[in-house]
């Protein structure tokens, strides 16, 4: 029993011949036109029970026999009929159907497949023949191959199957088999490191208005996308092995279009699968099946009013895209107290889970990209417990006696008279015992910035004042803009 254990395959088996016992058709002539009833040769005798003439080996009702000597398997044999006292009617062999009726004609008789073979006549009477030359030919030019039946460890149809075995033929011949792997049977296309994360990679449009990946090349994405083969546990060589099919994907996990690969792909956000098709003339055959989602994506989006905030609330650390959101400035509300809530310094990059305050300081509506950061910022930031936000959509409860809850109109955070729904990723105030209407945004004095967010103290005039190029200025500015100010940055309106 041959066994081969590593390997998940399509097996192909040829049988060969090993010693020659099926080789090219050989043959052996005899020629009876004189001598004895005995004829010896080298592979086959020739006996009968009539006598010789002239003409060859007569028959009168009577048979000769092919009989192989060293065990020779008889495929065929030809004859040649002399002329005797009569002509016979028919002459058969045993076993065959194939006869000769006339004289100075030749005969065969075939499909034999036997050590011997008897020669004899059906006719009647004192008719006679004779039979002046017998060739026999043996072995065999196309062999029928025998059943090799190949068995596997699968459970049942369809089933993953990990070893296959056939027994070998029971007589001289060797089995060559071809051993190709099924890519779909324990093999998985991945995307990353990690087979069962569905990673995320951000993108950005480049100056001619296509998406490139924004934080790596080209290169190093395709280096992110592998095929597995779990059997020999190890990562397949893409060039060589295999190609891999990129399809964009619907909330269903359905195809939506045509399959991609690295040549074609455009980067589109959006969300993708996989799988992998064997490379022509690799050792691998068919394909994994469509499987490990990525995202691409350039960010989130938030739309901001000139010169107006909205909240935000989102489980990652995020900053503003310099080279699109260069106008938003991100806050969170440090402290409550009666109708005012004070605001925090700027804040570069916002750590997760901190209900936010986007501002657009620009005097058009704009569209700015938060960008997730890499890790969460080196940053002591101080949070009012009143100010609070939430991951999915959600309802702000109508206020109470005890608790009263403001919702932010753009400008201010307002009454919330009856309970309002409010989507994902918003934040609202919920403050103990307050009787205010509205509760207005101010910024701290520290930061040198007014709840109008004009510079109004003495001490700004002898600061050390930069502009966000890194030049120093002479004088505290005047003109509007945003500034560093002793190392904080500031709003000058």
């Amino acid at each position: 029993m041959k066994t081969i254990s590593r390997y998940i395959m399509t097996l192909a088996l040829l049988i060969t011949a090993a010693s020659g016992a099926w080789a090219q058709e050989e043959y052996e002539s005899f020629d009876l036109s004189s001598g004895n009833t005995n004829v010896n040769g080298t592979h086959f005798t020739i006996t009968g029970t009539s006598g010789m003439n002239s003409y060859g080996l007569f028959l009168s009702g009577e048979s000769v026999t092919v009989t192989s000597l060293n065990g020779e398997n008889i495929t065929r044999v030809e004859f040649i009929i002399g002329l005797g006292k009569n002509k016979a009617e028919n002459i058969t062999g045993t076993p065959g159907t194939n006869s000769c009726t006339n004289g100075n004609e030749n005969g065969s008789i075939t499909d034999i497949n036997a050590t011997s073979v008897t020669l004899s006549t059906e006719n009647t009477g004192n008719t006679s023949v004779s039979i002046k030359q017998i060739t026999v030919y043996y072995g065999n030019s196309e062999p029928s191959a025998p059943d090799v039946e190949v068995t596997t460890n699968a459970a049942e149809e369809g089933a993953t199957f990990t070893e296959a075995s056939f027994q070998m033929p029971a007589f001289d011949a060797t089995a060559e088999y071809e051993l190709v792997r099924d890519m779909s049977i324990q093999m998985q296309a991945q995307v990353g490191t990690d087979p069962e994360a569905q990673p995320r990679y951000r993108v950005k449009k480049d100056g001619d208005n296509k998406f490139i990946p924004a934080d790596m090349d080209k290169a190093a994405v395709l280096a992110l996308f592998t095929v597995n083969d779990a059997i020999e546990q190890k990562a397949l060589t893409q060039t060589q092995d295999y190609i891999v099919q990129i399809y964009a994907i619907d909330a269903e996990g359905q195809p939506t279009g045509e399959a991609m690969t690295f040549a074609t792909f455009t980067f589109e956000p959006g969300i993708y699968a996989v799988k992998a098709v064997a490379a022509q003339g690799s050792d691998y055959d068919g394909e994994t099946a469509l499987s490990n989602t990525f995202k691409l994506f350039q960010g989130y989006e938030v739309q901001v009013a000139a010169k107006e905030f909205i909240t935000y609330y989102k489980d990652e650390p995020l900053y503003a895209d310099t080279e699109t959101s260069a106008d938003a400035e991100l806050y969170t509300i440090q402290s409550v107290s009666a109708d005012q809530a004070t605001l925090s310094a700027a804040i570069q990059t916002a750590p997760s889970l901190t209900p936010l305050l986007i501002f657009n300081n620009s005097d058009q509506a704009k569209t700015f990209l938060l960008i997730p950061a890499n890790e969460e910022p080196n940053l002591a930031l101080t949070v009012a417990p009143e100010f609070q936000g939430t991951l999915t959509a959600t309802t702000i409860a109508a206020s109470t006696e005890g608790q009263t809850n403001y919702a932010l109109n753009g400008k201010a955070f307002v009454f919330v008279k009856n309970a309002i729904e409010v989507g994902a990723n918003k934040a609202w105030l919920s403050v103990s015992n307050s009787n205010a209407r509205a509760i207005t945004l101010v910024f701290d004095e520290t930061t040198g910035v007014s709840e109008k967010g004009i510079v109004n103290s003495e001490k700004f005039a002898t600061a050390t004042w930069y502009d966000l190029n890194g030049r120093k200025l002479d004088k505290m500015p005047t003109k509007k803009g945003v500034y560093i100010m002793n190392g904080r940055k500031v709003v000058v309106k």
